[in-house]
């Protein structure tokens, strides 16, 4: 490219992208931002990160330059043409420089780590994870701050629908999901392209794979199946490939492009968490009902998704708890607090002894006096073997 093009492909994406107001997203409170450090955003693609920048920039009053890098205006933009883009950036001197989805241009990391050696302050957004592996933190020289963001949250998803929180809204929630591209006019079309762009844009161009159908089979399998243990024969036995390695890459690739998370079994022995079965989550429960008759079915296990994003957003180690006395479905860890959580529905007698069981393992094995059974919209205290169970509705318990 040249320098010319550069800036004029610079230019239009900011005239096209300029909205004049957004919903204010919660991240930007927890904006890693500190002078000689990148800011690195990673997330599902179209969950709202380069939103999230730009207001972060009006906030804070800086003048940004923003170059989208996921546009056909810059699919011959290579390596060699930071060059280019480096003189643009300092005829232009902003305050800020903004590169979204960035990740696949060889040697972007160097071209970061020369503008921090500058003093500019730069942020970098992209749709996959492995811009935070070791790799980046080297080739940076440990010079960025991270954060992972997803579609909305369940207060953003109520102040974008303009819904006070209620059984109903909590249960649209559970159903719409939060990419901010689809809730406005609720097209099932939207999560299926969204789906279709994950799958072919994020994983079988940029891994190069020759055949598209059993990662897009071991997606939908694994969307089905959110909170349930899983392992490596169960799946290669569910996409029909001949070896568990190819299972783990294609898991790999999927965690990589944040359409899912997975979950361990909790352990002090590295060895055994790594071969106990995983759990599975997704980015968005919206998207779980793409491949679902009834896209207002699997409640429960959707439930239990929204309290996965909320206790990884909290921070800490996390992991599932596993004893002869029951299963715990999340423990997390942190320098300052251990948090045991259960998640159920609705507590009945059919299930009152398992998920309290499960739960009190859990506290007796971290010598824990409290726990909580996170429900619908249940509420009820209990002690149990000396400990404290609490049954608390979601919509309260998330905003504790």
């Amino acid at each position: 490219m040249t320098k010319e093009e550069i800036a004029q492909a610079i230019d239009a994406q900011s005239a096209e992208n300029r909205v004049a107001e957004t919903l204010p997203r919660d991240a930007v409170e927890r904006m890693p931002v500190q002078t000689g450090f990148a800011s690195i955003v990673t997330g599902v693609r179209r969950c709202g990160k380069s939103t999230l920048l730009a207001q972060w920039a009006e906030r804070t009053r800086r003048s940004y330059l923003r170059v989208l890098f996921d546009d056909l205006r810059f699919v011959n933009f290579t390596t060699a043409d930071f060059v280019l883009l480096g003189k643009i950036i300092a005829e232009r001197q902003p305050s800020a420089i903004i590169l979204d989805e960035v990740q696949d241009i060889e040697g972007w990391e160097l071209f970061v780590n020369g503008l921090l050696t500058q003093g500019r302050q730069v942020l970098v957004t992209g749709s996959n994870a492995k811009m935070l592996s070791l790799d980046l933190g080297t080739k940076l020289t440990g010079r960025h701050l991270d954060l992972r963001m997803g579609p909305f949250t369940y207060s953003e998803f109520l102040r974008f629908t303009r819904q006070a929180d209620s059984q109903e809204a909590l249960r649209d929630y559970l159903v719409a999901g939060g990419f901010p591209s689809y809730l406005p006019m609720r097209n099932r079309l939207v999560l299926e392209s969204l789906f279709n762009d994950i799958i072919y844009r994020d994983i079988v161009a940029r891994y190069k794979l020759t055949n598209a159908t059993p990662i897009r089979q071991l997606a939908a399998y694994l969307l089905q199946h959110i909170g349930t243990r899983l392992s490596p024969s169960r799946l290669k036995e569910a996409i029909h490939v001949a070896s568990a390695k190819t299972v783990l890459d294609y898991f790999g690739y999927l965690t990589e492009c944040c359409l899912l998370e997975r979950l361990e079994c909790f352990s002090e022995s590295p060895k055994s968490r790594m071969l106990a079965q995983k759990k599975v989550y997704a980015c968005d429960t919206g998207l779980v009902g793409v491949f679902e008759r009834d896209p207002s079915g699997n409640v429960g296990h959707k439930l239990e998704n929204l309290v996965y994003r909320v206790l990884r957003e909290r921070g800490g180690d996390l992991t599932y708890f596993d004893s002869s006395a029951g299963e715990c479905d999340f423990v997390r860890q942190s320098p300052l607090e251990t948090e045991v959580v259960q998640v159920c529905w609705e507590v009945t007698d059919e299930n009152r002894e398992r998920e309290i069981g499960g739960l009190v393992s859990a506290l007796d094995r971290f010598g824990l006096s409290d726990g909580a059974i996170v429900t619908f919209s249940q509420e009820d205290e209990t002690v149990v073997g000396g400990h404290v169970v609490r049954f608390v509705p979601f919509a309260e318990w998330c905003c504790a």
